[in-house]
């Protein structure tokens, strides 16, 4: 059975609503499997992007399973509390967007790998821009990144110090553990999860909402590591 792309729920009144089936939690997937309308929940995400968020003591990753992500904007708001605004262009007419409650100003930056390439985005300074009278109910704004405006930051690298140190990470711990990019691509599912797991768990890497993006953006990494490494000898 193929795993669905979609889950779309019909209403009395005849209208539908269709969200990314990516985004349907563990359990409901489990549900739906019991009904016959879809496989066992995947262990390893199988997501077209991943998006690693970095603080400077915590990384968490997610998988976005659309052909396109960019970076639309970034902003914290404060009110009583901070709240992190977080948008990409996903090739579709709506951004997808995320509210970050963990630490939001302190995000420094995000890095987004498929596939095809690795964009690295720095969050590092900020802009602020007042709205109302704050103590009266206002808010505040601190701009870290957007895409629209170039009054505010749009630093966006190919390459540059997170982009390394990212790999130089991933490189330290299978070396540390003696693991072959080929072999581990090649293991078994359990055996790469139970390797995954160490991987991530030594470059400090969590899920931010599933287990399952975890080890898809390690597999992924390793997936491009074997690949380059695979050119280097036919070179």
């Amino acid at each position: 059975m193929s795993q669905p792309k979609r889950l779309t729920v019909e209403y009395d009144d005849g209208s539908t609503k269709t969200v990314d089936f990516s985004k349907v939690d563990k359990q409901t997937r489990e549900a739906l499997t019991k009904l016959g309308v879809c496989p066992p929940p995947a262990l390893v995400g199988n997501s077209k992007n991943y998006v690693l968020l970095q603080w400077d003591d915590w990384q968490e990753v997610m998988g976005l399973d659309t052909d396109t992500v960019d970076l639309l904007r970034y902003y914290v708001i404060r009110r009583i509390d901070d709240r992190g605004r977080l948008s990409f262009e996903v090739g579709g007419d709506n951004p997808e967007l995320f509210v970050l409650e963990r630490l939001p100003k302190e995000l420094r930056g995000i890095i987004v790998t498929n596939a095809a390439g690795i964009k690295a985005y720095d969050l590092s300074s900020e802009v602020k821009r007042w709205e109302g009278i704050f103590e009266a109910g206002g808010k505040i704004e601190y701009v870290k990144y957007d895409k629209t405006d170039s009054r505010y930051q749009q630093a966006l690298r190919e390459t540059g110090e997170s982009v390394t140190k990212l790999w130089d990470a991933l490189s330290r711990e299978l070396t540390e553990r003696s693991f072959d990019p080929a072999k581990l691509i090649a293991a078994e599912e359990k055996a790469r999860i139970d390797a995954y797991g160490q991987i991530a768990k030594g470059m400090g890497i969590r899920g931010k909402e599933k287990q399952e993006d975890v080890y898809g953006f390690i597999n992924l990494l390793i997936r491009k590591l074997a690949a380059s490494q695979t050119r280097a000898t036919k070179m």
